[in-house]
């Protein structure tokens, strides 16, 4: 897989880890409190393996982050009875982005 395919794919577990995450503050069922932490491990863990694969530059890093954005942002879409804001997504992207050392 090229770098250009890494990005496309980190963005979109970046996107993943950030929703999994929103999911989980705003959730009002417990029973899937366990399921939403799995769902962040596996989804972290698969990031953090992609972020580690090269040296990305500020450009490569802004990339990822807008693409995991708008990936965030989409999947969302699947969850009407919750709402988020635009701004809620962008910083948890930025957040879970440090948590892998992208930023």
């Amino acid at each position: 897989m090229g770098k250009t395919a890494i990005i496309k794919s980190l963005a979109k577990c970046i996107g993943n880890v950030t929703l999994h995450k929103i999911i989980l503050e705003h959730t009002n069922k417990p029973e899937s409190i366990k399921h939403l932490r799995d769902e962040i491990k596996d989804y972290a863990s698969d990031a953090f393996e992609k972020s580690e694969l090269y040296s990305w530059t500020d450009e490569e890093k802004e990339e990822i982050k807008n693409k995991a954005i708008t990936s965030a942002k989409n999947a969302v879409k699947g969850y009407p009875d919750l709402s988020f804001s635009e701004d809620e997504i962008k910083e948890k992207v930025i957040d879970t982005m440090q948590e892998f050392l992208l930023m």
